[in-house]
């Protein structure tokens, strides 16, 4: 080490300031009576030692020695050049500033050193300072590239757009044309909102670069923007010809067609989409819930032929992903056939077991098609993944409800229940909560029930008729019921269910006369009457003193069967009425 160090100090003793080929600082030239010779080689030392700490990443031995190299000769650029970077790695700026104002003090034409103190400047924001040192730059290089861009960028950051015009016309006729100061010059006009001029830029870049695909594109959307939609038409034709699988093409061309009106050619580009293997499968599934959305807004709706279609558009691309099979199976659903939709829901969560909407479609079409024990063991797998979500537990409970399970039924309702945020969706569960102690034979957590859900909604006739008729067997508030099973069939002449509860509280009360009334407008509009429906017209017939009819209703009761009263065979044999 020390014979290196003697040899390097030698010959630095001698050499220039500035910087050699590699850019790295040197050593200036010195009289030899301008210092003693022992000084200038202490210098030499200490900036080779600061070096090689640099090098070593030992920074703040770095700054030591070219601090002392400094204090053997304090005109050395070359180390105050350095210690402005060490400096401001430091942070201390006001230090780094002063030493790379002093290096181009000395060596004022040394470029290195004066784009650092640009960067400076710019750090400052003293961005006249900034320009003053690119012009001159510039004016010795005026074709190097990296000051140009330097250059416009701080006229673009202070808004200087027709000064940036002015440097890259210049430019452009020192170098002739180029893709950097055309792009720059369609951007500021792009800015200015000078969409002509901006095309014009644009046009000569693609006549100069016919071939690029993306000065195409480009011109293509300012075309768009102009209004000017034949000649963004012909761009994205000539760019299908040129690159056929170019990965936006056929979304460029979707959006034209969409905006002109031609669906059926904007459906065609969009099916493109899906199969083209350059386009990457986020903006496809992108594209999907925009034309989804578009669509679903027309007056026709999404096709369902589409729909499929970009279903098996997806399979085909994307076996592996869930999203195909989800469009499939809502196609399905859309056209009734919940067994199908079924089907792909299940492969779809097969593809993606974590995906909320493709679990609730699952679901739900358990539950259309009365398959209680999947909607349980697919409501569970969901709940597994979201717990919090109150559509799951309904479903369960509904589940729960239709295999009479009704304890469980309650339970998993009540659950759902509280964390409902939905005023719609809560009062959901307190139908079937109270329709579940109903069968429980708990009647005043029923009519809880059902109050939550008049307070909410008064006019749910669903409700309005089971509490009048619930009300009526229990001979309880008959003029509550009577005026709850009113408003229904004002609101629905023809309900045969309705109509049947109404003629049930107007008998209860009695009021014989009228409840036939009624129970024969049942017969009138509902061809298939239940066997409840005959079991009450007997009653009724039997309270007019009609025993004959009324034991001829109870047999058709019989006959008819569905829910009947468990005095039925009863009042058939003895022909007396029991209660």
């Amino acid at each position: 080490m020390k014979i290196r160090l003697a040899l390097l100090v030698c010959v630095l003793a001698f050499s220039v300031a500035g910087f050699a080929q590699s850019g790295e600082p040197v050593m200036q030239e010195m009289p030899a009576d301008s210092l003693v010779r022992q000084d200038l080689a202490k210098n030499a030392e200490y900036f080779s030692q600061g070096l090689e700490e640099k090098y070593n990443e030992n920074y703040p031995q770095a700054i030591y020695n070219f601090e002392q190299a400094l204090r053997y000769y304090n005109e050395d650029d070359a180390s105050m050049f350095e210690l402005s970077e060490l400096y401001q790695q430091a942070g201390r700026s006001t230090e780094a500033f002063s030493m790379i104002e002093q290096a181009c003090n000395l060596q004022p034409e040394n470029k290195w050193y004066q784009i650092r103190l640009a960067q400076f400047y710019l750090q400052n924001s003293d961005y006249q300072a900034f320009m003053d040192i690119y012009d001159k730059l510039l004016e010795d290089d005026p074709s190097n590239m990296e000051y140009l861009e330097a250059y416009i960028d701080m006229l673009l950051r202070i808004g200087e757009y027709d000064k940036v015009i002015v440097k890259l016309d210049q430019l452009e006729e020192q170098v002739g044309k180029n893709e950097y100061i055309t792009l720059q010059k369609a951007e500021i006009y792009k800015e200015q909102g000078r969409m002509d001029k901006m095309i014009e830029e644009l046009e000569k870049l693609v006549e100069y670069i016919p071939d690029d695909t993306r000065y195409r594109a480009l011109l293509a959307e300012a075309y768009r923007k102009a209004n000017r939609k034949v000649d963004a038409y012909k761009q994205y034709l000539k760019i299908k010809e040129l690159e056929p699988d170019n990965q936006y093409i056929n979304v460029s061309l979707m959006d034209y067609y969409m905006s002109i009106g031609d669906t059926e050619n904007a459906f065609r580009e969009f099916v493109l989409a899906i199969k083209n293997p350059n386009l990457d499968y986020e903006t496809k599934a992108q594209i999907y819930e925009i034309w989804s959305a578009q669509n679903e807004k027309s007056k026709d709706g999404l096709k369902v032929s589409h729909a499929v279609e970009v279903g098996q558009a997806f399979i085909q691309t994307y076996p592996e992903k869930n999203i195909g099979y989800y469009i499939m199976g809502v196609s399905c659903m859309n056209m009734n056939d919940y067994r199908q939709a079924k089907s792909y829901f299940h492969q779809a969560v097969e593809k993606d077991n974590t995906n909320f909407a493709s679990l609730y479609q699952l679901t739900f079409c358990d539950v259309e098609l009365n398959e209680y024990k999947d909607v349980i063991e697919d409501t569970q797998k969901a709940l597994s993944l979201y717990p919090e979500q109150p559509l799951f537990y309904l479903f369960q409970g509904i589940a729960f409800f239709n295999l009479k399970d009704y304890e469980d039924c309650v339970t998993t309702l009540e659950k759902g229940r509280k964390l409902s945020a939905n005023r719609d969706l809560t009062k959901n569960f307190d139908i079937y909560i109270g329709d579940a102690y109903n069968q429980m034979g708990n009647k005043q957590k029923t009519y809880e029930a059902y109050d939550r859900v008049l307070r909410a909604d008064p006019d749910n006739f669903y409700v309005l008729n089971n509490y009048a008729y619930y009300l009526s067997l229990d001979n309880k508030d008959l003029e509550l019921a009577l005026q709850m099973s009113e408003k229904t069939i004002k609101a629905e002449p023809k309900n045969a269910v309705y109509l049947d509860t109404y003629a049930w509280v107007l008998y209860k009360s009695g009021r014989y006369p009228e409840a036939k009334k009624y129970m024969e407008k049942v017969f009138k509009y509902d061809k298939n009457p239940q066997g409840i429906n005959y079991e009450h017209y007997g009653d009724i017939l039997f309270k007019l003193g009609d025993t004959k009819g009324a034991v001829k209703n109870w047999k058709k009761a019989v006959k008819a069967g569905g829910e009947v009263s468990e005095f039925l065979e009863q009042k058939i044999k003895d022909e007396k009425l029991y209660e």
